[in-house]
């Protein structure tokens, strides 16, 4: 009997389901990252930043022009939630044709039938739930589009290996070498299934020996273990202190591939007979190997090199280049087709459909040459193209050799790891990978950067032991369990591993090589250096797609044991029902329960709220440095797709590194606003201008007299001068060699050619080695530092009192494209809207901000508008639940203090003494840190409690026991206690 319409039932559920969740928690707008600039790009068609993608873009945009919601930005964020819930369904169908594959189509009855759908549901289900892939659901990047191309190209491939029996089976493998094509235009991630793809076909269609395949396994595990075994001693080998230059780092890589290369081929020299047969696996994946070279580098990167070659910049010769690749690829499918050469017609097809595919990059070159407000690499024609396909931008970096930065911040990859073997291990496998699969089946110890694993109190003792190798940190957190799923679907899916391969060992061969494409193999591409500005578990969705057919098997298979173990009939419904009941219940039931808080993102505001408030710190006409992602693209959302502030500028100081933004700055007014003041000529920043060898200089940036009246300048030792005079130090240091960058040397550009005509700001979000030294001439107003001829003075807040109490004192109810210096506050003293820690991080400007102006009250003697800031700060910000550090918080208890609001440091203190006693309870290492000592000593001396601060003393006593100060201050507290 045909139980097809159960399982269609059961998969468009799980698809209603998803979008249901996803929607209920999807972001209200934009959000930060990457997606203000996927919003702006999607919407106007725009070229984002390398390699794009084209294909996101056209879908977006659809989106974008539907009538169903009230802005553009949650419009496309509602792409990811529909392409998630596709995602969902097909991995539901997915893990039923895997589960078949090896137990038969046909079921023994309905119940049998079930059985198999809802393991399987439960599995789609815990994937839908699992952080990294909500996470992408519910805003607008390409993560969650290219997870469906991905998904559907396994179904595809599943789908085929169902079918490859029938005529027509091919149509399935053309459908997948289409979605390969798209996959390009979605950075690619399709490929990772390439390999998996050919072994299934390989299997199904030329195997006809199992045991010289399983024999041809054993030999490749042995050949990939001693490769790692090699891999891991050159890693150890290199124990150097500082970066290598990019000559050193060539010379490793090359030593590495060809010492690799020669022991592959001396093994599969030695081997050969077992090797070169079609019952062996290195067949499959050397066709799968060069598969992934005909669509990359081969379509991706040959096609437009050889339209470079011919074509040059003619678009009619590019056009007749097109036509004559399709025309040839033409005539080899109808000349296979009529001489039947089945091989030669897929091949030929195949190539066609994935170059189809690929040609939405054509809408690349076409915006480009629009010259549209957000142009990235601006690749106007085929040499520009290879640029941003080759992600240029982003510099070289070495294939195998694993620690390489020379930035100053990461500097710590030469001194926390032993070699790049340690560093491989510990940070780049098992931090960044290891430890993403964990938290998306297992349970997340926080959502601070870096944060560890939850199973639960009991379970993470254990954890802590079993995983100090991996350099895994499992969470204390007292065992908190509120992000903890107890590990309950990670050891589902261990189970459904063992299963899969006991019961089906080369399709599950395959799975595992998908599961290690999108996990290990993809960080070890990545090659990421620390500490990086965000988690990337992002990337690595795809790590709990793989796993979670695992778990739908494990589930399956826990049904089948059960009831082959009690061996009792009456029992069997029983039992099944039971373990599919606990499995709905402690995977997706769990899973949603505890991850829904954090991932309810419907009333968050926050990314929208800072982008137009740091908007409207800048007067009109301004040029604004912002410092990354954050502070940069979601104000080009606001600028491109709101309309708010195009008057300013933004110079962001990560693009300003190469040519073409700053050839953009200089030359283009996008939305009518002004040019950026450049002085260098264009043929020496085509060049381009590199990074300078630099030592500490003193510089003079001239002022002229009505600059120095338009802005109040009252310092006469300035106005005498003419002048400003400022120190400029080196930002890199390579060894004995210190540098500044290429962004250093156009902000001093910028500033010199500027001439004080238009008004200039610095993000409060730009680090202070993006300032060039200007920090004394630098003047807070609200979320900005303004560039003024005034000099800070010492001890003294630095600050436009009149904007930036316009700014915190009346938000705005509403929003002004024009300059309205009138903050948006929403959202932020709302407890049911979760910040994690990069808005909680963002979160302390606007109390920077705040306080500063707080203290510059109190120095103007004005207490009562000093208490009136705090206040208002804490009615934003309540520190009962937008935490803050128990010493800022002290300080600002402080303030309270000074300014006689002796109440309000009462309710204060309270809060930083339950901190400040967790603090002394945490051994730092090393030296004690006596900080928490000192604010509780402080706190009980102003509160009068005496006798508490004789207990932190006497705590103190056992570091220090000969400290006769510390017996003197315990006498006077006793002195005191008398006396009260």
């Amino acid at each position: 009997m045909n139980y097809k319409k159960y399982q269609n039932i059961i998969a468009v559920s799980i698809a209603i389901i998803t979008g249901i969740v996803f929607a209920m928690t999807v972001q209200a707008s934009v959000s930060f990252w990457d997606c203000g600039e996927c919003t702006a790009a999607a919407v106007w068609m725009q070229v984002a930043h390398p390699p794009g993608a084209p294909f996101f873009n056209l879908i977006g945009r659809l989106f974008a022009m539907l009538p169903i919601a009230g802005n553009l930005g949650l419009r496309t964020n509602l792409l990811s939630v529909f392409t998630s819930m596709i995602s969902s369904l097909l991995l539901f169908l997915i893990m039923v044709k895997l589960i078949e594959n090896y137990r038969g189509r046909i079921y023994k009855n309905l119940g049998d039938a079930l059985t198999t759908y809802l393991s399987a549901a439960i599995g789609a289900l815990a994937f839908s739930f699992s952080h990294s892939f909500w996470f992408n659901g519910t805003e607008t990047e390409i993560y969650a589009t290219n997870t469906v191309v991905f998904a559907a190209i396994i179904y595809f491939g599943m789908l085929w290996n169902e079918k490859a029996d029938s005529p027509d089976n091919t149509k399935y493998i053309f459908m997948i070498a289409y979605l390969m094509g798209i996959s390009i235009t979605l950075r690619m991630y399709g490929i990772l299934a390439i390999i998996p793809i050919i072994m299934i076909i390989m299997v199904r269609k030329f195997v006809d020996d199992e045991d010289a395949y399983r024999k041809s396994t054993y030999i490749f595990l042995g050949h990939a273990a001693l490769l790692l075994i090699i891999a891991f001693m050159l890693w150890a080998n290199e124990t150097g202190t500082s970066a290598p230059s990019p000559e050193d780092y060539k010379a490793f890589d090359s030593k590495f591939l060809m010492t690799l290369l020669g022991v592959s081929v001396v093994i599969m020299g030695i081997f050969w007979r077992k090797v070169f047969t079609r019952n062996s696996i290195y067949v499959a994946i050397i066709i799968g190997v060069a598969v992934k070279y005909i669509i990359y580098p081969g379509v991706v990167k040959m096609i437009p090199q050889l339209m470079d070659y011919l074509a040059s910049n003619s678009i009619s010769m590019a056009v007749l280049l097109v036509a004559i690749i399709v025309g040839i690829l033409s005539f080899a499918i109808y000349w296979s087709a009529k001489n039947k050469h089945t091989y030669v017609y897929i091949a030929a097809m195949s190539i066609l459909l994935i170059f189809i595919g690929y040609t939405s990059y054509t809408t690349i070159i076409i915006r480009a040459n629009q010259d549209p407000p957000m142009n990235e690499n601006a690749p106007k024609n085929f040499t520009a193209l290879i640029s941003y396909l080759n992600r240029d931008q982003y510099g070289d970096f070495p294939s195998f050799k694993r620690r390489f930065s020379p930035e100053p911040h990461q500097q710590g990859i030469y001194s926390n790891y032993t070699s790049d073997l340690d560093f491989f291990w510990r940070y780049q496998m098992n931090h960044m990978m290891t430890r993403y699969l964990l938290w998306q089946y297992g349970g997340r110890e926080s959502w601070n950067q870096d944060s560890g694993v939850n199973f639960g109190k009991v379970l993470n003792s254990v954890g802590n032991a079993v995983g100090k190798p991996f350099n895994l940190q499992f969470g204390d957190d007292n065992g908190a369990s509120h992000n903890t799923f107890w590990g309950i679907p990670f050891f589902i899916g261990l189970i459904g591993i063992f299963f899969h391969f006991r019961r089906d060992w080369k399709m599950a061969t395959a799975f595992m090589l998908l599961f290690i494409f999108c996990s290990y193999l993809f960080a070890f591409y990545q090659n990421q250096q620390e500490p990086q500005p965000r988690e990337r578990d992002k990337f690595l969705a795809s790590i709990g797609f793989a796993y979670a057919v695992w778990i739908a098997i494990g589930i399956r298979e826990l049904i089948d044991y059960a009831i082959r173990k009690l061996n009792r009939q009456s029992m069997e419904k029983g039992v099944t029902y039971a373990i599919l009941g606990l499995g709905f219940l402690f995977i997706p039931a769990r899973m949603l329960q505890a991850n829904y808080n954090e991932h309810d993102r419907s009333k968050n505001w926050m990314p929208w709220d800072f982008a137009y408030n740091l908007l409207q710190s800048c007067a009109p006409h301004s040029i604004l440095f912002t410092n990354g992602d954050n502070d940069t693209f979601p104000l080009w959302y606001l600028q491109d797709v709101e309309g708010v502030r195009r008057d300013i500028r933004i110079a962001n100081l990560s693009l300003i590194n190469t040519d073409w933004y700053i050839m953009q700055l200089k030359h283009q007014k996008p939305w009518g606003a002004d040019r950026v003041p450049i002085r260098i000529p264009d043929e020496e920043i085509t060049r381009p201008i590199n990074q300078e060898q630099f030592k500490t200089s003193t510089f003079d940036l001239p002022v002229p007299p009505e600059v120095f009246k338009q802005y109040g300048t009252t310092d006469t030792s300035l106005i005498r001068a003419g002048k400003l005079t400022y120190t400029m130090s080196p930002t890199l240091n390579y060894g004995s060699v210190t540098a500044i960058r290429v962004q250093d040397i156009m902000v001093k550009e910028i500033v010199e050619a500027n001439n004080w005509k238009y008004p200039v700001y610095f993000a409060l979000t730009c680090s202070n080695d993006c300032f060039d030294g200007l920090d004394n001439y630098l003047k807070l107003e609200g979320l900005a530092y303004k560039l003024v001829p005034d000099r800070k003075k010492p001890n003294e807040e630095f600050l436009n009192e009149p904007v930036m109490k316009k700014e915190l004192l009346n938000p705005d109810p509403g929003y002004s494209r024009e300059f309205s210096p009138r903050f948006k506050f929403r959202g932020i003293n709302d407890p049911s809207v979760y910040f994690d820690d990069n808005q909680e991080r963002l979160l302390q400007n606007y109390r920077m901000a705040f306080a500063r102006l707080a203290v510059y009250y109190q120095q103007e003697n004005q207490d009562n508008k000093s208490v009136e800031i705090l206040d208002k700060m804490d009615q934003l910000m309540p520190s009962s639940f937008r935490k803050m550090d128990y010493r800022v918080l002290y300080d600002i208890s402080k303030m309270y203090y000074t300014a006689g609001a002796f109440d309000k440091y009462a309710k204060f203190a309270k809060e930083i003494e339950k901190d400040a006693l967790e603090a002394i309870k945490v051994p730092s290492g090393g030296e004690l840190n006596t900080a928490p000592y000192q604010i509780l000593l402080e706190i009980y001396d102003k509160t009068k409690q005496y006798d508490k601060a004789i207990d932190i003393l006497r705590q103190l006593q056992i570091y220090y026991p000969s400290d006769q100060s510390l017996k003197q201050q315990i006498d006077l507290y006793k002195s005191k206690l008398t006396q009260k």
